[in-house]
């Protein structure tokens, strides 16, 4: 397996200019040994099947990048990770890629984006070429999607998460209809490793107030959400203006500051780059293990 990364937006499709470019340049900084592929207008045919045509014709580039990113993973294997990813931590993440190659247990990773309801990510997924789920996926959208159904697409809900679900329910993971709630370790279901929701996606919506950051987390999904033309004002702003990681901690800390509410858990244990400081946090608890100790419960409970 390359270590390849799938990268697709549609810059003649609204809103035209790439608002994620700086997401990207994390991508090039975590992980320099990655070679990025983008996808767009000048090398993906939107004529291909009639998923892509209709997608194409209803001026609706999500839908047709919930297409590209199976393709690139069927024809290359690799990474496929959304326009609005920033890359936290590429050294974690590279080891979760270096143990996917060398695994014969699994052929592919995927993560989970809310911890209670455990939809699995479309955003962030890596595979071998020839991995099951991604030919699974693939086949979806090239021959039993591409008919009247692309009109549910949004309707009822045939987007990436519960797509992918349908492999899973298939494998014969009929617990929760394919989804992961309260996944807490990671685990191999139909030859995919399946993390829980703090490596992946530490936020979840737009304007998520509730983090999960661990050690873990190398990867932060904004949750743009494009296809959904109206949102609320303030899920729109961030939307226009995606903040870093860090930047968007510091938003919230704000936030809480101007509501007079309490602050974020996480709020002083942050370094620059957005990831927890567990040195302070030792030391913190060591001077003051009750509070620190509570802490720890509510965010276990939570």
């Amino acid at each position: 397996m390359e270590k390849l990364l799938h990268r697709v937006y549609f810059d003649n499709y609204r809103p035209f200019k790439d608002p994620f470019l700086h997401y990207l340049e994390t991508w090039h900084k975590q992980l320099p040994t990655y070679k990025v592929i983008r996808w767009g207008k000048d090398n993906v045919d939107v004529t291909v099947n009639d998923w892509m045509r209709r997608s194409a014709e209803a001026n609706d580039p999500v839908f047709l990048s919930e297409y590209v990113r199976w393709a690139a993973l069927r024809e290359y294997g690799g990474v496929y990770l959304d326009s609005d990813c920033e890359v936290l931590n590429g050294d974690v993440f590279d080891r979760l890629v270096d143990e996917l190659i060398h695994s014969d247990d699994y052929d592919a990773f995927v993560g989970v984006e809310s911890f209670e309801e455990g939809y699995p990510t479309a955003q962030t997924i890596a595979a071998k070429k020839g991995a099951e789920i991604v030919d699974y996926m693939y086949d979806l959208y090239q021959n039993r999607l591409s008919c009247g159904l692309w009109h549910w697409r949004a309707e009822r809900l045939l987007i990436g998460p519960q797509l992918m679900s349908l492999y899973f329910r298939d494998k014969g993971y009929d617990i929760n209809k394919g989804f992961f709630p309260a996944l807490k370790e990671p685990i191999v279901v139909g030859r995919v490793k399946v993390y829980p929701q703090d490596y992946f996606s530490p936020k979840f919506t737009t304007t998520g107030t509730k983090l999960n950051v661990t050690k873990n987390t190398c990867i932060y999904h904004l949750f743009a959400n494009l296809n959904v033309q109206q949102v609320d004002p303030e899920a729109e702003k961030h939307r226009r203006e995606p903040m870093l990681f860090s930047d968007y901690c510091r938003y919230l800390e704000e936030l809480a500051k101007k509501r007079g509410a309490p602050l974020p858990e996480y709020a002083g244990y942050r370094r620059e780059d957005g990831s927890l400081d567990f040195e302070k946090i030792v030391s913190h608890g060591i001077k003051n293990p009750a509070y620190m100790i509570k802490k720890i419960w509510n965010y276990a409970t939570k």
